[in-house]
């Protein structure tokens, strides 16, 4: 479902209404830890204007997203709170398992046998592809961008 503006966590959390604690904050941006944590110090960067998808929030916003995400994961690593690695994750729509319609991007630092990560299961999805497919792929793609 997708939450407007007046119904949306995030929206709460960037106009003072609901508690947070922040790392960082810019006119753009927010970021902070999450109340759901799959390890210590898992962040979410999140812009400040209500947009719900990627395709709502502008160009420069999102390379600025891009590049805090850079900052965030290296002060993870040099925190108290160290991991082995660190994945980026954006769920963009229901079916990418979107829970809230507000532009999200979270940083998981991880861990061996952290229990996290994505389940893939070849036997519903496994598409067998030649070159042929792959260029026609490639080329509906790109004459798009």
């Amino acid at each position: 479902m997708k939450e407007d503006k007046e119904n949306c966590i995030f929206c709460e959390i960037i106009e003072g209404r609901s508690p947070v604690s922040i790392v960082y904050e810019d006119d753009k941006i927010i970021v902070f830890p999450t109340i759901e944590p799959v390890t210590a110090s898992h962040m979410l960067i999140v812009p400040k204007i209500h947009a719900p998808y990627l395709a709502d929030v502008d160009e420069e916003t999102t390379l600025h997203i891009i590049k805090i995400a850079r900052k965030v994961s290296e002060a993870i690593r040099k925190s108290k709170y160290q991991c082995e690695g660190i994945n980026w994750f954006l769920a963009d729509g229901e079916a990418a398992e979107q829970e809230v319609f507000h532009f999200h991007f979270h940083v998981y630092p991880r861990f061996k046998g952290d229990g996290f990560g994505f389940k893939y299961d070849r036997s519903k999805n496994f598409i067998r592809t030649t070159r042929q497919d792959l260029d026609h792929i490639a080329n509906e793609i790109k004459n798009l961008l």
